[in-house]
């Protein structure tokens, strides 16, 4: 790294050495979200401060839309074997050396640190990556985030400042221009607007539609989820592992798997590519096996890729985080070692 890359990690990690002084764990739940709007980035940060039941001590930030992945996390309805599919964030850890990464440790030997006991680092949640060390535009906005979080954990901590998290209350800050200042301030939980893309069916499709068998099938669906097993040919140019997607079919009552695929990243050109051809898989489907009675899907953005195929077939979409025959797959697979 450059001097300027050095001073931009030092000054990180000056920021998070004067957090771990205030231990925030021992105060405040992973569920108590801290919320602060900065202008000049014109994004909205979420701060989510892990540890209080003793386990891993960390920061996790998330940047606009990733704050709906950390809801589903929240409701503890996600299964684990898709859990890193919805937990996408910059996390501050505070950890035992052999628990920091080890691209981490030759970053912290590089800015001439030490630790004792407690290790510092910084690692990055993408989805569909395996989690790695942070680049340097993720310091600078680490730098900005937990500047600001430090600011309001020292209010709550220090200065007695009361949220009423228990009640759904969150922590907002912001700078207010007419005043020139920064503001804390306790309010309802404030969520950026979220976008779903959406497929439009052919009303050819409808009219085929309409001539094939109802039946009283209920099907599953999964194809937007990752698998998180690490296969040695699937890496990147900057080192970092990617997973391959998960497409999965099967018959919610009988337990039947129709449709298993593992799906490398280079198998279609973009992700549109990818969602139409699932979404033609499914319509293929109907013309071999007739209209299902309904289709469960993991989660909104799913639900809304296949909407219009649904509204125009008269299929009723239930979202539904546990998938029972497809997660009873996943645990098979898990059984053979995948």
């Amino acid at each position: 790294m450059n001097l300027k890359e050095k001073e931009l990690w030092l000054e990180l990690y000056k920021v998070a050495e004067k957090i771990q002084k205030l231990e925030p764990w021992k105060y405040l739940w992973d569920v108590d979200l801290l919320v602060y709007i900065c202008k000049e980035m014109d994004e909205i940060f979420y701060c989510s401060v892990m540890g209080h039941g003793g386990m891993h001590k960390a920061l996790a930030i998330y940047q606009g839309e990733q704050v709906f992945g950390f809801l589903e996390m929240a409701k503890n309805q996600v299964p684990e074997h898709v859990l890193l599919n919805y937990d996408e964030c910059i996390t501050c850890n505070f950890m035992r050396r052999e628990q920091t990464l080890p691209k981490n440790r030759e970053i912290i030997k590089e800015l001439d640190l030490s630790f004792r006991g407690t290790w510092i680092s910084f690692e990055n949640f993408e989805k569909g990556y395996e989690p790695s060390p942070i680049n340097i535009k993720q310091v600078k906005i680490m730098i900005e985030g937990l500047k600001n979080f430090y600011m309001m954990l020292k209010a709550i901590i220090v200065n007695g400042f009361k949220v009423d998290f228990e009640n759904g209350e969150v922590l907002i800050r912001f700078y207010d221009e007419d005043r020139k200042l920064f503001v804390n301030y306790p309010a309802p939980l404030i969520l950026p607007e979220k976008h779903y893309d959406k497929i439009k069916i052919d009303d050819e499709f409808v009219k085929y539609a309409m001539k094939l068998p109802k039946t009283e099938m209920e099907i599953e669906y999964e194809f937007l989820n990752y698998l998180p097993i690490k296969i040695r040919d699937n890496k990147e140019e900057d080192g970092r592992y990617y997973y391959p997607r998960a497409r999965f079919m099967a018959d919610r009552n009988s337990g039947v798997v129709i449709l298993h695929d593992l799906i490398d990243k280079n198998d279609y050109e973009n992700e549109n590519d990818y969602i139409v051809e699932s979404v033609e898989i499914l319509i293929n489907n109907f013309f071999e096996m007739g209209i299902p009675k309904s289709i469960y899907v993991r989660d909104e953005e799913t639900k809304m890729f296949l909407k219009d195929i649904a509204d125009k077939a008269k299929i009723k979409i239930i979202v539904s985080p546990k998938l029972k025959a497809i997660d009873k797959f996943y645990d098979s697979l898990g059984r053979m070692g995948m």
